[in-house]
């Protein structure tokens, strides 16, 4: 007698279902912890991306003028002009991220500017408004740090961050009300991690490693879930300016 194999169709047994539904609540809820349901992962794509646009700025943006566009005379714009020539490398494009004294984390991209005055040329802070970059998104000047016309997604607060630290090599650092970080872009695609000392004392050494060091190592940015940091997110910068996010180390 011949078994009609057309009347007998394949299907899953009670155990296999249950098997295939284990597995399939397993992987959604790994997918699920890495990037749907945490705020650390929506702020760690923030600050990547705009890391890569301030990078993107300085490649645009070339700050070498060794000479001025005005006779440095006693006018303000011959001072500003003559300034700016002079300590054209401060004006490099940078990142900076903050934090309030009432706990808020921020960042801004700017492009520090001179002064007229010879002893304050450069404040190492976004502002005026003519500093900052704007976002291509909304056109709003890209800083957190509350104001007229600014970007409140740069506001880290939003994303419930306990702590943000950074890392480089054996060295790590918490940035506070009074500690920042700062990362300054060339169009050659070096980084830097300080722009030199403000004002015009003597420091005029675009190399100077100690006051204006190069960052060698990669830098990791650690956003925390909470203050001891048992939850968090990396966002790291190589030598070369690669931008890319994983897990803290």
């Amino acid at each position: 007698m011949k078994i009609n194999r057309r009347l007998f169709k394949p299907s899953f047994t009670m155990i296999e279902l249950i098997i295939v539904i284990i597995i399939i609540g397993i992987l959604a809820a790994s997918l699920n912890f890495q990037f749907f349901n945490s705020n650390l992962q929506l702020a760690a794509d923030k600050i990547a991306n705009d890391l890569r646009y301030t990078e993107s700025l300085a490649f645009k943006d070339d700050k070498y003028q060794p000479f001025p566009n005005h006779i440095c005379d006693s006018s303000d714009e011959g001072k500003k002009e003559c300034n700016r020539s002079k300590y054209w490398f401060k004006q490099w494009w940078q990142f900076r991220i903050a934090k309030t004294r009432s706990g808020d984390y921020w960042y801004e991209i700017f492009s520090d500017s001179p002064t007229a005055s010879t002893s304050s040329n450069f404040d190492k802070r976004g502002g005026p408004s003519s500093e900052f970059a704007k976002s291509p998104l909304n056109n709003r000047y890209m800083t957190g740090n509350n104001g007229a016309s600014t970007d409140e997604d740069l506001n880290l607060s939003k994303y419930n961050i306990a702590l943000i630290t950074y890392k480089i090599g054996d060295m790590e650092k918490t940035i506070s009300s009074s500690s920042s970080l700062r990362i300054l872009f060339d169009n050659y695609g070096n980084v830097f991690l300080d722009e030199g000392e403000k004002g015009d004392s003597g420091d005029i050494n675009p190399l100077d490693y100690q006051k204006r060091p190069l960052l060698k190592k990669t830098l990791e940015i650690k956003l925390c879930q909470d203050s001891a940091c048992n939850k968090c997110i990396g966002v790291f910068i190589t030598p070369g300016a690669y931008v890319y996010e994983g897990k803290c180390k």
